[in-house]
């Protein structure tokens, strides 16, 4: 599987292109846009002519576009899917993904579709990810390929529709992190803090972040959620800390108070004393 088109040259593509490129592949791109394509001929690749082109002159085809909507819509110009391998990279809702497979089955391609959980700059790096759900035959033929994109990509079995939940939920502690950073900055510049010493202690907060993660993995994965050594009453608490903070310096307070309202939740369900993931239980009736 030398031989690859890479079909979208955007920041990603691009960027998938040139790793691939790089490895001794012999890639040939393809973008809507020529002059975005332009760029990687002079680093060895082959720019197509035309999308039909692109389609024909290998079995292996990278789609890394803006939604499995959109790849549908192009990938149905095509003179013939027939006996080609679809390693789908584009975005898109589980309908969307479902619908895009089942046609590529139709119309006698296989595919594999993916979730790229790094930014642009990481891919080829071995601690990047991208998470594979279709073809079991054809993860199985492109994994090396695929690992060299990102190194610690997996395939995670035939269910489709379950890659676009698990990126909702993978979603979610990122910008979770992201967010609470911003609404800290927003506390720290309204009531005088220090931008820099606020910046400085956050790697510090981050090695707390691993200790929140194996105490949801463990009390999740077993459903223990006895003997916390931070109760749903310790996060009430300090989310009325912070809570009084935000409001005498008169900063918005929609994230903490999502939170608190949560824990407090938690609180009048009887979940006083147990760990803060005993809120999953709680949410999910």
């Amino acid at each position: 599987m030398k031989n690859v088109t890479v079909i979208g040259l955007g920041v990603m593509g691009a960027a998938l292109a040139r790793v691939l490129l790089k490895n001794g592949f012999d890639v040939t791109a393809w973008n809507r846009s020529r002059e975005k394509a332009e760029p990687l001929k002079n680093e060895g690749a082959t720019i197509a002519n035309s999308f039909a082109e692109a389609i024909s002159v290998n079995a292996t085809i990278i789609v890394c576009i803006k939604t499995h909507t959109d790849t549908k819509s192009l990938l149905e110009t095509a003179p013939s899917l027939e006996g080609k391998n679809i390693i789908e990279l584009s975005t898109g809702s589980a309908p969307e993904a479902e619908s895009l497979y089942q046609w590529l089955r139709k119309e006698q391609a296989t595919c594999l579709i993916g979730m790229i959980c790094t930014f642009p700059r990481a891919i080829g790096e071995e601690d990047s990810t991208i998470l594979t759900v279709g073809s079991a035959a054809l993860w199985k033929r492109s994994k090396e390929t695929i690992k060299i994109l990102a190194g610690k990509s997996t395939y995670l079995g035939t269910q489709v529709s379950s890659l676009a939940i698990l990126y909702s939920a993978l979603f979610l502690p990122r910008q979770g992190f992201m967010f609470g950073m911003i609404y800290g900055a927003l506390l720290c510049k309204k009531a005088g803090v220090s931008m820099e010493d606020y910046v400085e202690q956050i790697p510090l907060t981050i090695k707390v972040v691993n200790d929140y993660y194996d105490v949801f993995a463990s009390s999740v994965l077993s459903g223990d959620f006895e003997n916390p050594q931070a109760s749903v009453n310790t996060y009430v608490a300090a989310f009325k800390d912070t809570l009084d903070s935000f409001h005498e310096n008169g900063v918005n307070d929609e994230l903490p108070m999502l939170m608190s309202k949560l824990v407090n939740l938690g609180a009048d369900a009887g979940l006083g004393d147990k760990q803060l993931t005993s809120l999953i239980n709680l949410l999910s009736k």
